[in-house]
């Protein structure tokens, strides 16, 4: 299911659970305004920020205000639509798509990341689909360890023979000393699987394992995926969204707010050893764009880049930035929004741990409680 927002009284859709090989029409229920917010919400936060970025704002508020109105669609509806928008497109007859799982990767990963590209290919049957064992290797290794403190020695020896060494490693130093010396035993051995049991378990692992955790993943907070969107629009379009949203749909701002991360959080929410790591992976010029425009539109932040790096690099860093040519708000935008996707990848991979802005919105909500309290009572 595709969670949306909560709010509005749900959408009578029909039952599309009919024959799996024709093609479905259209929820009946949904006005073109909604399934335009479906197909732009399906393409995801990278995709998307372009096309809202050029959306005028008259269209803008349409796009809010029909997606505010969704509550949950089901998947079934969600493909009809993105059906019905393709199937709207001209063909050309002389030409010819490329299909196939490494086209089919290589196109999704332009939309989303690689980690929910790999977890939307799981979910699907087709040739050259990754082996059950590539798919464990992306495994959390804390989710791992808790599945395999729950089988027999035997079966977590053949596990840690079938995923990649250095993942197997880290999994051996947290598993109990006798146990992990019982394995090591076991692993010097040849282990003698029959190709049947063999499949046997990778089903296994599949429907306890990895299937729970797609499960887990497939349905997500509305407020969430707009505040990624938001990452990816321009400073002044995302206040504008910000403006409508608070308007429309004011349920879902905080998880907006909770899941926006852009320059100007960079102060708030980024540990200070997370940025040696982004300056040793960012290009140099986009990496100088991002700061010369940070002066302008976020200077403590800067400062706080300056701040979390060596003095003598901080002082080859400003003489550079003084010597720079000069450059539109697009391109300096671009290169936070760069500088900021690492940070965001560098999360997602466990390199880095932001800090949690729950408590001070929190408190920000309790600050402003108290001042309307004052008012009134001065009033």
């Amino acid at each position: 299911m595709t969670a949306l927002p909560a709010g509005a009284p749900p959408l009578a859709l029909p039952d599309l659970s009919g024959d799996a090989g024709a093609p479905s029409p259209a929820p009946a229920g949904l006005t073109a305004a909604q399934k335009a917010a479906l197909i732009i919400a399906a393409l995801g936060p990278e995709a998307a920020g372009p096309i809202i970025e050029r959306i005028e704002e008259k269209h803008m508020r349409a796009f809010a205000r029909a997606y505010a109105q969704l509550q949950r669609v089901p998947h079934s509806a969600l493909a009809a639509v993105a059906q019905e928008f393709v199937g709207s497109l001209s063909n050309d007859d002389d030409g010819f798509i490329e299909g196939g799982f490494e086209a089919t990767r290589n196109l999704l990963e332009k939309f989303i990341d690689a980690d929910n590209t790999m977890r939307v290919l799981d979910e699907i049957e087709a040739p050259g689909a990754q082996p059950v064992w590539e798919k464990v290797d992306r495994v959390p290794d804390d989710a791992l360890a808790d599945y395999l403190a729950q089988q027999n020695p035997q079966l977590v020896a053949v596990v840690l023979s079938r995923i990649n060494v250095e993942k197997a490693s880290r999994l051996l130093d947290t598993i109990d000393a006798d146990l992990a010396g019982d394995l090591v035993v076991r692993l010097t051995r040849p282990l003698d699987v029959k190709p049947h049991i063999l499949r046997i378990l990778e089903d296994t692992i599949e429907r306890d394992l990895l299937g729970p955790m797609r499960k887990s993943t497939d349905s997500h907070r509305p407020g969430e995926m707009v505040g990624a969107m938001m990452n990816n629009v321009s400073s002044k379009k995302r206040e504008t969204l910000l403006g409508v949203l608070a308007s429309k749909a004011p349920d879902v701002m905080a998880d907006v707010r909770k899941s926006m991360l852009t320059f100007d959080d960079l102060e708030t929410r980024a540990p200070g050893n997370a940025i040696p790591m982004i300056v040793k992976e960012l290009d140099p010029e986009i990496f100088l764009r991002a700061l010369k425009y940070g002066e302008e539109n976020a200077p403590s932040c800067v400062e706080f880049i300056f701040a979390n790096i060596s003095q003598r690099m901080a002082q080859q860093y400003r003489e550079q930035m003084e010597e720079m040519k000069e450059f539109s708000a697009q391109e300096g935008e671009a290169a936070q929004s760069k500088f900021m996707s690492t940070l965001r990848r560098l999360a997602r991979q466990g390199e880095v741990e932001l800090n949690d802005i729950s408590e001070q919105m929190g408190s920000d909500e309790e600050d402003e409680e108290d001042a309307e309290g004052a008012g009134e009572g001065e009033a």
